[in-house]
């Protein structure tokens, strides 16, 4: 996006940070996270699903239920020119989805096992220029074997929705549901909601989210 010469990102004025995932819950639990960090970050205003329409210093990407297509999706949004910055937010940095992001011009790659101070100090440090999250071993955060459906069950059970309310926020049916809750039950090693809800939180396999059902 086009600056004020010499004005310095972040400093002379805050970050623009857009937020982007297809799902809605996703999106505002990393909202809540960035926007305690006001003035300094300002958080831009993307509804889920959406692409960005106007200009931006970070594309902030939560690859959330969307491995498969990171990559494409990320290299749309670095070739758009819309945002400066182009930056992954995920608990899946495998060697080749490094080097894949890497290569599109991805500026920066962080894990969800990082704090909201954390995620802040390396979008402070790429806006200098600075590529972050691609040096160091890289590794996969999940130490589950989850499908992409599994996590998107696990993230709503740790937000508190019923069996009911996850079959319409992913357009399954409320039998499908329960097998899929079964299946991960016998994944994490536990017997009940609340037990998975607490396995998700402390191994970062879900978004802090704010809404409620």
């Amino acid at each position: 996006m086009e600056t004020v010469e010499d004005e310095r990102i972040g400093v002379d004025r805050p970050i623009s940070v857009a937020v982007l995932n297809d799902y809605e819950i996703v999106v505002r639990g990393l909202r809540s996270m960035l926007e305690p960090f006001a003035p300094h970050i300002a958080v831009v205003e993307v509804e889920a699903g959406d692409n960005l329409s106007s200009p931006v210093d970070v594309a902030l990407f939560d690859t959330f239920a969307g491995r498969r297509n990171t990559v494409l999706r990320a290299s749309d949004m670095v070739h758009s020119g819309l945002a400066t910055y182009v930056v992954l937010y995920t608990w899946d940095a495998t060697p080749e989805m490094l080097e894949a992001a890497r290569r599109i011009g991805v500026a920066g790659v962080v894990l969800k096992s990082r704090s909201a101070d954390a995620i802040v100090d390396a979008l402070d440090r790429i806006v200098i220029g600075e590529l972050v999250g691609f040096n160091g071993p890289a590794r996969d955060t999940r130490p589950f074997e989850l499908s992409d459906r599994e996590s998107e069950v696990l993230a709503l059970i740790a937000r508190g929705a019923t069996n009911g309310a996850i079959a319409d926020e992913l357009y399954l049916s409320v039998e499908t549901i329960k097998t899929y809750v079964k299946r991960l039950y016998a994944k994490l090693g536990v017997h009940n909601r609340a037990q998975a809800a607490v396995t998700a939180s402390e191994h970062g396999l879900a978004p802090r989210l704010t809404s409620q059902f």
